[in-house]
């Protein structure tokens, strides 16, 4: 039996001028951070924006999240989904990172647009799956 984790997902708007360096430092103290927190997930970025995903237990994800917002690599941070589960999506992954396609950033968009309202389920899981897809394809 698992251990139920939560997930959240927040949106932020990178600082201008924000480059790959950026996000290489953001995996590297994932990388060494997140593992003794229990947290594992995923940070899509482009477009001036970052969306990440992060699962883990309860006060290991809001403590992350909590010193996320602090960051002066983005700005605008934005709670759009959080929600308990059982399965991890990123089992073993202390945070994978893909660069954001059009079609994703539109859904990104379409999510923070509604981040007010009852978010669909279906509609988070939907952007995971394709996200998910994507990090399993890369080699």
């Amino acid at each position: 039996m698992h251990t139920p984790i939560i997930r959240l997902l927040y949106i932020s708007d990178a600082t201008e001028g924000l480059g790959e360096e950026a996000v290489t430092a953001i995996l590297k103290s994932a990388g060494k951070n997140n593992p003794p927190l229990g947290i594992t997930g995923m940070l899509v970025f482009g477009g001036g924006v970052f969306a990440q995903v992060l699962e883990g237990p309860e006060g290991g994800v809001l403590k992350k999240y909590v010193q996320v917002m602090s960051d002066e690599r983005h700005r605008n941070c934005r709670v759009v989904y959080i929600t308990t589960a059982v399965e991890r999506l990123f089992e073993g992954v202390s945070m994978a990172a893909l660069q954001a396609l059009p079609v994703e950033l539109a859904h990104i968009a379409e999510l923070d647009a509604h981040r007010k309202e009852t978010v669909p389920p279906e509609a988070f899981g939907n952007l995971m799956n394709l996200f998910f897809s994507r990090l399993q394809a890369v080699p």
